[in-house]
C-alpha cells in the first residue's frame, strides 16, 4: 500500500485530542493519587471527584488510541523525508512506537490499579509518567527540528488534512 502524502483530518483531530487529554493527565493527577491512597489505606476517599475524572479521562485516550492506530494501520502514514538523517529517522519512528506504547500502557496500568487496587500497577503506572514525560519532549523537539532546521513541512501535515 502506498503511503499517504498526509494525514488525514480525523488523524489530525485525534493526535491533538489525545495530546490535550494526555497533559491534562499529567497535570491533573493529584486526587487520583490521593483517592488511591485512601483506598488502599481503607478510609474515605475525599477526592473521589478528581480521581474519577482522571479515570474517566484515562480510559477515554485509551479508546481514541485504539480508534487511532486503527485507522492508521488501515490508512497508513506519510513517510519520513528521505533528506532527514537516517538516524533522526530512525529516532523518530522509535518516539512513535514509544508513544503509541504509552498511549495503552499508562491507561492500562491506571485502570488495573484504580479498579482492582493492584499497587504494583500503581507503580509501574508512576514510572511510566516519568519516562513518558521526557518522551513527549522529546518527540516535540523532533517535530520542531524538522520545522526549523531540516525545513520540511512535517509539522504542517499535522496542522492540515490532506485527502490522500
Amino acid at each position: 500500500m502506498a503511503k499517504p502524502k498526509g494525514y488525514s483530518l480525523i488523524q489530525i483531530i485525534l493526535h491533538w485530542v489525545i495530546a490535550a487529554l494526555v497533559i491534562f493527565q499529567l497535570l491533573v493527577n493529584e486526587d487520583v493519587q490521593h483517592a488511591f491512597a485512601d483506598r488502599l489505606d481503607g478510609e474515605a476517599m475525599d477526592e473521589l471527584g478528581g480521581a474519577l475524572l482522571h479515570v474517566s479521562v484515562g480510559v477515554t485516550i485509551l479508546v481514541l488510541a485504539a480508534i487511532r492506530l486503527g485507522i492508521r494501520v488501515v490508512r497508513g502514514a506519510p513517510a519520513p523525508y528521505q533528506d532527514t538523517p537516517a538516524i533522526l529517522n530512525w529516532l523518530g519512528h522509535a518516539t512513535h512506537v514509544l508513544l503509541y506504547g504509552f498511549l495503552f500502557f499508562m491507561p492500562l496500568t491506571g485502570a488495573i490499579a484504580w479498579f482492582f487496587a493492584v499497587e504494583f500497577s500503581a507503580a509501574l503506572h508512576e514510572i511510566g509518567r516519568l519516562v513518558l514525560v521526557p518522551t513527549i519532549g522529546f518527540h516535540v523537539i523532533g517535530a520542531l527540528a524538522e520545522h526549523f532546521v531540516f525545513r520540511n513541512d512535517t509539522l504542517r501535515r499535522m496542522l492540515r488534512a490532506t485527502a490522500d
